[in-house]
Formats: C-alpha cells, sequence, structure tokens
C-alpha cells in the first residue's frame, strides 16, 4: 500500500515538475525567439535545453537509465555554458540555472520519497524564481512594438538629456541623412575604444558611455542607435559572428534613410581614425537583413 501510494505521489510531483520547466521553457523561447530565428546553432542549443523536461515524465527503473539522465543533462548544461559564452546576455544564464536545478531534482528525489514533498516545495519556488526573473529581464523583447528600431527599449536606452545631446549635435541638419551623419562624425571624433573592457556580461549604460567617451562595439552601435531613434529615424543594432573565428564577435549599426538601409560601423571608424585610414563610412544595402561579408548575423534588435 505504501508503495502504491508512493509511486502515486512521485507520478504527481513529475508531472509538476514537467509542468513548472515547460512553462519556463516556452518564457525563454519567446523571449529569445528574434535570435533563434536567425542563429541556427543556438536553435540547437535551446531545442537541446527544451528535450530534458521530458526526464520528468519518464520513470526511471535502474541505474543505468538513470547515469544516461544524468549524462544528458550534463551534456546539455555544458552546451547552455557555451551558448552563454557566444550570446553574452543575461537569459542565457537562466538555462543553465535550470539544468542545475534538474540536477538536483534527480539526484535528491529518486529513490528517496520521504523527502519527496519538501523537495516539490523548493522546486517550485526556485523554477518561479527563475520565470520572475525571466520576465522581468525581458518583457522589453516579448511585448516590444512593431517599430523596435525606433523605440526606447530592449537593449537601447536613453533619457532627456541623451536626447538634448542628440538635438545639439545634429543642430542645423534637415534630412535624416545629415543627422545621421552628423552623429556618425561626432562619435568618432569623440570617443575611444576602451581595450582594458572586457565585460563577462553585455549591457548598455548610455550615462557611462557618454561620460567616459570611451566603449567598445556594443556601446558604440547602441549610442548611435539612441540618437537616431531619438530623432525618430529607423536604426537597428546588428550582433554577428567572424565567419572565421566564432570567437570573433562584432556590433554595428543598420539605419535608414533616403528610401534605403545603410550599414555604418563606428567602431571600425573610430579605429580606421586613429590610424589615419579611409573611413568605412555608409554603405548601402538590399534590405535591412541583407548578408555581412565578414560576419554571420545572429541578431537585429
Amino acid at each position: 500500500m505504501k508503495t502504491k501510494k508512493a509511486s502515486k505521489t512521485n507520478a504527481r510531483s513529475r508531472i509538476i515538475f514537467f509542468t513548472i520547466a515547460l512553462t519556463y521553457n516556452l518564457l525563454l523561447g519567446l523571449y529569445l525567439k528574434d535570435f533563434l530565428v536567425l542563429s541556427p546553432m543556438f536553435t540547437t542549443f535551446y531545442l537541446l535545453s527544451v528535450l530534458p523536461t521530458l526526464f520528468f515524465v519518464i520513470r526511471i527503473r535502474s541505474n543505468a537509465m538513470r547515469a544516461i539522465v544524468y549524462i544528458a543533462l550534463i551534456f546539455v548544461l555544458g552546451m547552455s555554458a557555451v551558448s552563454f559564452v557566444c550570446c553574452r546576455r543575461f537569459l542565457a544564464i537562466m538555462t543553465m540555472l535550470e539544468m542545475v536545478v534538474m540536477l538536483m531534482y534527480l539526484a535528491l528525489s529518486y529513490g528517496s520519497s520521504g523527502k519527496n514533498k519538501l523537495l516539490t516545495k523548493i522546486y517550485v519556488l526556485v523554477v518561479a524564481v527563475l520565470i520572475v526573473a525571466t520576465l522581468f529581464t525581458s518583457y522589453n523583447f516579448v511585448f516590444k512594438p512593431d517599430t523596435s528600431y525606433l523605440n526606447n527599449g530592449c537593449a537601447t536606452l536613453w533619457d532627456t538629456q541623451t536626447e538634448e545631446l542628440a538635438d545639439e549635435i545634429c543642430s542645423g541638419c534637415e534630412t535624416d541623412k545629415e543627422k545621421a551623419q552628423a552623429f556618425h562624425n561626432w562619435m568618432v571624433v569623440n570617443f575611444e575604444y576602451d581595450y582594458d573592457c572586457n565585460p563577462f556580461i553585455q549591457y548598455f549604460d548610455v550615462r557611462k558611455t557618454l561620460c567616459s567617451k570611451k566603449g567598445l562595439c556594443f556601446d558604440f552601435a547602441h549610442l548611435f542607435a539612441a540618437f537616431c531613434r531619438s530623432q525618430n529615424i529607423p536604426c537597428y543594432v546588428i550582433d554577428g559572428t567572424s565567419y572565421e573565428d566564432y570567437t570573433d564577435r562584432h556590433t554595428w549599426n543598420r539605419v535608414y534613410y533616403d528610401g534605403i538601409w545603410w550599414d555604418v560601423d563606428i567602431t571600425s571608424d573610430i579605429l580606421r581614425t586613429k590610424n589615419n585610414q579611409n573611413l568605412y563610412g555608409f554603405c548601402a544595402l538590399e534590405s535591412v537583413s541583407a548578408s555581412d561579408k565578414y560576419y554571420y548575423i545572429t541578431k537585429i534588435y
């Protein structure tokens, strides 16, 4: 009787865990949907992180089966770590945390029915915290408007002072082309590449970038986007990975004026200016999603 009761309790707990984990993964997928469409490699990583949720509806009957499950979870945890290192965004950490929670649950729960109720409460609490953190950090991505290239939100955030500075920089400019070029020229002259900065997680701080006059490609691309968007000039931020070296990542912009999209790389022109080289400037594109010569585009936002 006790064995049947314990088995029924375990089955109910596994269903609860499966539902919670599935909900979490759906939220994660919703957050990453634009990113996943552009990157087959990260789509694979995401699917690998979803598959282990099926382990919650599988009854493990032997040590060999349990070992296979552990190996699979550790493998996915490793893939999640690779995904985080590649994209360097906060949400990638969530997948890693989920794998850790799953491993803890499997290690403690199987063969230990007496602790089942306590484990259920702990698991529900931990995953609930992860879901709240997911929603809190990604609501701009999940509920972003159609005109995201004009939006003060997502990773590109600016304040009133930034908008006033943009007004000052482009004062006297009449067209979007003149304004975009004014922003480009001002940044190329006034900023330096920060060789000493190598952030673990990338984020854009408009005040820090403007005050220090230093930054990385990520900072320059988002500042240029903030300037353009504050003037209602459509502008996207582009993330890319080198075709030759996957560890070589870069961020630049695509801006719209005169009826077409233009490629502009502020970081490249800052470095070219310091080395007295010809500027990259603005290069016409067939479309905003046109492929790049040197980088595989992983995200447009």
